[in-house]
């Protein structure tokens, strides 16, 4: 989702099979806002999914656009219903599967 204007937008939809390296391309320097049903295992070896929103405002991106993004952040979260983890990323090695796993695992 992305800011166009004073709404905010759908701007893509992706197959949930889309791949990491697929999914790592669609992070440019614009910020966005990206939901993901992301399947892992749990700690004790059972699938699971949790659905995230990934507030991607990198380091790269204009300040005005930074502070667009972060100053709406917790507006489109709570119109969100259903999402069980929040992550805030500013470059790609904070949105690897792994990564994505830590925090749907962690206690």
């Amino acid at each position: 989702m992305i800011i166009d204007g004073d709404e905010v937008v759908l701007e893509n939809e992706f197959p949930k099979t889309l791949s990491m390296a697929d999914f790592q391309k669609e992070l440019t320097d614009l910020p966005k806002y990206v939901v993901v049903d992301f399947d892992y295992t749990t700690t004790d070896g059972r699938p699971a999914d949790k659905i995230i929103l990934i507030s991607w405002i990198p380091d790269s991106a204009k300040i005005k656009e930074k502070m667009k993004y972060s100053g709406t952040k917790e507006a489109v979260k709570s119109a969100l219903q259903g999402i069980a983890l929040n992550i805030n990323a500013t470059d790609l090695a904070e949105c690897t599967e792994s990564e994505l796993i830590a925090a749907c695992t962690k206690i």
